[in-house]
């Protein structure tokens, strides 16, 4: 996992669902526990800022998760998605009639020469969706992957993600092979 992925993990899931706990003890209180509240025009104005900065927060954390939702549903993985690293280039063409085309450009990961250019198509199906990510199917697909260059196209269920907004591909996480839309 990149650091960047690791870093927006720990601030919005960890940091941010601390934050919306307490806003949803203080909005429980506010509202449900407190009979003998006072009416907008006689709460202080730093009543009124907290109110509404906490309501403001509430509102924020909760698109969050709404919006991961929302790149990562099946009519937006269509599109051109691009990964590179040490081992080279590559993109990875979905296309919406459930088909896809992968290039690649690999590089010696020591010196950088050039190493070999390829390219296959195959097709990709859903396969299912976790709170977060969603699951595809890519069939014929080429591994990236220095270790795993040498074997047939084959299967492979890969991770459909939105975190900060983009949607990315994980194809091998263990060689960090991710594309970026």
């Amino acid at each position: 996992m990149e650091f960047g992925f690791l870093l927006y993990f720990l601030i919005v899931f960890v940091f941010g669902g601390l934050l919306l706990l307490a806003l949803t003890v203080y909005f429980v209180r506010e509202f449900i526990v407190c009979k003998d509240r006072h009416t907008w025009s006689e709460r202080t104005r730093r009543s009124k800022v907290v109110l509404v900065v906490s309501s403001l927060l509430t509102v924020g954390l909760v698109f969050i998760p709404l919006h991961i939702m929302w790149v990562t549903r099946v009519s937006a993985i269509p599109g051109i998605y691009k990964a590179q690293g040490v081992w080279g280039t590559a993109t990875l063409m979905m296309k919406q009639d459930g088909t896809f085309e992968e290039t690649w450009h690999f590089l010696n990961e020591y010196n950088g020469k050039a190493e070999g250019d390829g390219s296959t198509r195959g097709q990709w199906h859903e396969g299912g969706r976790d709170w977060l990510t969603r699951n595809i199917t890519i069939e014929h697909f080429a591994s990236l992957a220095e270790y795993d260059r040498n074997h047939a196209e084959g299967s492979r269920n890969v991770i459909v993600m939105g975190y900060g907004g983009v949607t990315a591909i994980d194809v091998n996480s263990g060689a960090n092979i991710t594309f970026f839309k």
